[in-house]
């Protein structure tokens, strides 16, 4: 009975211990093939290309990641003051959000023949318009995450400010920046990875025959793609990895901390 009821611990001891023993063995089984991975693949591209493949695409990647902090700064100054409006009227938000949300699921490369063919007829480089192409898709992880932010304050902190009279810049010092900024920042790293994902197909755009290609490492990317040339592929997707990876720790990751030890209600 006392198995059945799971009073009896000797049972479950020895499953935990299976657990752990299990758990220990997929640790070494996974730590190896992350280990081995990457080196057969240098050893592929050592032997291929020289390891001087990873030059150009670490230079690309610089002007996608100046396109990337663009958006992402673009956006939030857009964004946030709308999305904190509609945050705080449940009314709005309750007509706004099924809008943005038919918006946000619209596949954007819908629209890239028309982007084309406006850059063509306006002359517009697509090392400018590539970010308006990159923002279809990633501008709206930061609306939809500042919508959630802003709802989530409090009535009676807001009621509180209106009834102690503070407004404008103060208002946003005081209870907006610290009620928003977690959820801004999931947005804004949200944002950021859909960029760098984006500029692959954003990068470089085909309408009616003629080809649009910006300097980036996304063009870099989808250019080896097209051509079969893996171990630039290789490279490409490796230094795009190493970007979004060291962007999260050295930002992202510094500025949640931030926004939730410090700026948080």
């Amino acid at each position: 009975a006392g198995r059945v009821l799971g009073v009896d611990d000797r049972p479950l001891t020895a499953r935990r211990r299976r657990g752990r023993a299990g758990d220990l063995a997929f640790a070494v089984v996974a730590g190896g093939l992350l280990a081995w991975g990457p080196a057969d693949l240098l050893g592929y591209l050592r032997h291929r290309t020289g390891l001087g493949v990873f030059g150009e695409p670490f230079l690309l990647g610089l002007a996608t990641l100046a396109r990337v902090v663009v958006l992402v700064a673009v956006a939030t100054v857009v964004w946030v003051p709308i999305g904190v409006r509609i945050g705080f009227s449940p009314r709005l938000a309750r007509i706004a959000q099924p809008v943005v949300q038919v918006l946000a699921s619209f596949p954007a490369n819908f629209l890239f023949p028309l982007a084309t063919w406006f850059f063509l007829r306006t002359g517009l480089s697509l090392n400018v318009g590539g970010m308006l192409l990159m923002a279809l898709g990633a501008q709206w992880y930061i609306l939809f995450n500042t919508i959630a932010g802003a709802s989530a304050i409090p009535t009676d902190l807001r009621e509180a400010m209106d009834d102690l009279g503070v407004r404008g810049w103060q208002r946003w010092r005081r209870l907006i920046i610290p009620g928003i900024l977690p959820s801004c920042v999931t947005g804004g790293i949200t944002a950021s990875g859909g960029a760098w994902n984006a500029s692959i197909v954003s990068e470089t755009v085909t309408f009616g025959g003629t080809t649009l290609s910006a300097t980036g490492l996304g063009a870099y990317i989808s250019r080896a793609t097209s051509e079969g040339d893996y171990p630039h592929l290789i490279a490409g997707i490796a230094v795009m990895a190493v970007y979004v990876v060291g962007l999260n720790r050295l930002l992202w990751r510094r500025l949640y901390r931030l926004a939730e030890t410090r700026y948080s209600l």
